[in-house]
């Protein structure tokens, strides 16, 4: 009779590993898949920065060259719509933060869940 609640015993504790694995996978996936996503619109973003940068160097450039005068108006919205991306940039990295640590919070949740079972 003890064989089978050793067997019993066995069974649980493997499920119990099996459904803890998963989970882990879980969150971990689920972070791996927020982090290439974010990232990608990280790239795109500081491409579109650089973009940004040619741009008004281009247009201080050709106001001198063809005008000899500038149009502070005009570089003045290049330079709200660089800044704009740049917050972009900090709200992105700011996601990527709380991602992880998110992550890192639900696995200490479930490592906190399966302590008692690994005491007993």
């Amino acid at each position: 009779m003890s064989e089978h609640n050793d067997n019993g015993d066995i069974l649980s504790v493997l499920k119990n590993s099996i459904s803890k694995g998963l989970r882990v996978v879980n969150i971990r996936s689920k972070e791996a898949y927020g982090t290439v996503k974010i990232k990608n619109k990280i790239s795109g973003n500081k491409k579109k920065q650089a973009k940004a940068i040619n741009q008004i160097g281009e247009s201080v450039y050709k106001m001198f060259k063809l005008k000899d005068s500038f149009d502070n108006e005009s570089l003045r919205n290049k330079c709200v719509e660089i800044a704009k991306i740049e917050q972009e940039q900090t709200d992105l990295e700011e996601e990527l933060k709380v991602l992880h640590e998110s992550a890192l919070h639900e696995l200490g949740k479930l490592k906190a869940i399966s302590k008692p079972d690994d005491q007993s």
